[in-house]
């Protein structure tokens, strides 16, 4: 049965860590990388219409979003996800799409796979094409690496650019601090800066249900783009030595960054936030995040 409406809940995700194996015959990157989807949210609300894809930006987004990212056009994800579904089923989507930013953009979080995810998730739903997830994963790749991770488990290790997953059973009980800066970091400009000849080769993440465990691996976990994004950004790194200072078990920046979370065995209490508050400047946000059981939550009228 077709539907009217509906809304969905795209989460962001953090990296636990990411290696970066060698660089690929087609120019990407090899990576073997752990995803976590937290509760920080994107609200879209879909609703057919008659004519052309239409795409909103909510005034209530708390995300301070321009229009350099997020762009109403067919450069932004959302509206080539709808154009990707075009191509393959050769039916005009007629539908209305308002989003509610919460995920900073270009950030290390996600926010834009996030987003085209729960754009082929929402219009499988609506329009009744019935692809599976698996189907959706693979539409999703050829939009981004980290599009198919948003289509499933909500914890899996990555490897090949990032779409080849393997769902895990990880430990959940924890609380990460997101220290999301006013700074931009271009993930080609990160990768093109990497030495791959310079990198160590770091043990893979111990992946343990157990909280002893669990905090063990992270702490001998590494991030690979880390050294480049800091080198860029210097500001960072008094980001990171603050979450270790203020009772973090681990920091480090999320994937390409600028992002920086700190993970935390309970949740922080307000002195804390205060103090990590104090390390930048007023265009710092901070956000307090758990771990998700399930990747999305999609509500339909």
């Amino acid at each position: 049965m077709l539907r009217d409406k509906c809304e969905v809940w795209a989460p962001a995700k953090i990296n636990l860590d990411l290696r970066v194996l060698g660089r690929r015959p087609d120019g990407f990157h090899e990576l073997d990388t752990t995803f976590v989807a937290v509760d920080l949210y994107d609200h879209l609300r879909f609703v057919r219409c008659e004519g052309e894809c239409r795409l909103v930006l909510s005034p209530d987004s708390e995300a301070s979003v321009t229009p350099a990212d997020f762009p109403l056009d067919e450069r932004n994800l959302i509206l080539r996800a709808v154009r990707l579904w075009e191509k393959v089923t050769g039916v005009r989507i007629g539908v209305e799409i308002t989003v509610t930013k919460a995920i900073p953009s270009a950030a290390g979080l996600g926010g834009g796979s996030a987003d085209a995810a729960a754009t082929l998730w929402a219009i499988n739903h609506l329009f009744g094409f019935q692809k599976t997830d698996a189907e959706l994963g693979r539409l999703g790749a050829s939009l981004g690496s980290d599009v198919p991770f948003f289509l499933g488990s909500a914890t899996a290790r990555a490897g090949g650019r990032g779409e080849v997953l393997d769902p895990i059973d990880l430990y959940r009980d924890w609380w990460a601090v997101l220290l999301c800066p006013p700074y931009r970091a271009s993930t080609p400009e990160v990768y093109a800066g990497l030495s791959l000849t310079e990198l160590v080769r770091n043990s893979r993440f111990d992946v343990r249900s157990d909280e002893e465990g669990f905090f063990a691996a992270l702490r001998r976990s590494h991030n690979d783009l880390e050294e480049v994004v800091v080198r860029r950004i210097p500001a960072l790194i008094a980001l990171r030595d603050g979450l270790l200072a203020n009772g973090a078990e681990h920091a480090a920046v999320s994937g390409s960054g600028p992002t920086v979370f700190g993970v935390f065995r309970r949740p922080p209490d307000q002195s804390v936030l205060c103090r990590l508050k104090a390390l930048g400047d007023s265009d710092l946000r901070i956000c307090v995040v758990q771990p998700v059981a399930t990747r999305q939550a999609l509500k339909t009228d």
